[in-house]
């Protein structure tokens, strides 16, 4: 009878085991991303610096730990996963309304979600829902999202029944400005998952220089690609290096020197950039021609001043 009892049990169990693994729908996709890496970008340096604290926000509450997928039929489900609780703080950025520009302080979580038939992007801020095809923007009702302590979950339905998945990167934001004031400062930290590969955008001097004349070397690394943070080595081709992202070098001889600049990740990634420079006697890159790398730096540098913060919402929700 014991024995007939015991067999009863674990039929039931087993049987309970078998219903739960078929209501709980398991993802298409999974990316996870590693911890305390949310960083932000000091745009006038280059520089990614990883933020564990900070005095304007619990930095959990925007470090990824895991983004899905799960497709049914045409209904897609996005979910994202933070070490915090999804905070719902301030408002899309409206770049027609100066009130917006001049005083924001928002958190927003987003998607960026590409199938064999179109590229989605949602966007998740204090209770609102965007989604964007193409270039249709619409705006989502509350029962397109949810949240849930710590998960984010989105719906939408896709364009075509037939599609298929491509990629998924999530992305969580959080920028605090008013530039009413100088001394208010700003503030904008962000995580991805998943993480770009490494990569170097560019990394330059002077075409020309004179010997012993102090040269400017200039490195620009593509914002939150590969694991920060980052370690930088310059070999300036004569034998001496620095591990400064942006150096200043004197030749003690004259000839024409291949720079090279290499970066490293966390990980152990590396991505590298190699330039070269002449060196004469006299004369050189101080009163001579500046290059065309060197002129594409401060062109970029100064469009980011002028525009502002509409550019880098724009460059981070795109």
């Amino acid at each position: 009878m014991k024995l007939k009892n015991h067999w009863v049990i674990a039929m039931i169990i087993s049987s309970l085991v078998l219903i739960a693994a078929v209501c709980v729908e398991a993802a298409d996709e999974t990316i996870t991303d590693s911890i305390n890496d949310v960083s932000t970008i000091d745009y006038v340096t280059g520089e990614t610096t990883v933020i564990t604290s900070s005095p304007d926000i619990d930095v959990k509450n925007l470090d990824i730990i895991e983004a899905t997928y799960t497709k049914q039929n045409t209904l897609i489900t996005l979910t994202l996963q933070v070490r915090g609780v999804i905070e719902n703080r301030g408002q899309f950025i409206d770049p027609y309304s100066s009130a917006d520009i001049l005083d924001y302080n928002a958190v927003e979580y987003g998607f960026d979600l590409s199938t064999s038939a179109e590229d989605y992007t949602l966007s998740y801020c204090n209770k609102s829902g965007q989604l964007t095809i193409g270039s249709e923007q619409i705006n989502l009702t509350s029962s397109d999202f949810s949240v849930n302590g710590n998960t984010l979950s989105m719906f939408f339905t896709e364009s075509s029944a037939n599609e298929t998945y491509t990629s998924l990167s999530a992305t969580t934001t959080f920028i605090k400005a008013n530039l009413s004031s100088i001394d208010s400062g700003f503030t904008y930290l962000s995580d991805i998952a998943p993480n770009p590969p490494l990569a170097v955008t560019e990394a330059f001097a002077y075409d020309t220089g004179a010997v012993g004349e102090t040269i400017q070397f200039n490195a620009t690394v593509e914002p939150m690609t590969g694991q920060p943070p980052y370690s930088y080595h310059w070999d300036f081709g004569d034998h001496t290096t620095s591990t400064e992202l942006n150096p200043t070098h004197s030749y003690e001889k004259a000839g024409t020197f291949t720079y090279n600049f290499t970066v490293t990740d966390n990980s152990g990634a590396t991505a590298s950039e190699t330039g070269s420079i002449v060196i004469t006697q006299e004369g050189g890159g101080g009163s001579g021609p500046w290059s065309t790398q060197m002129i594409l730096f401060i062109v970029i540098l100064a469009v980011i001043i002028a525009v502002g913060i509409v550019v880098i919402v724009w460059i981070i929700r795109r």
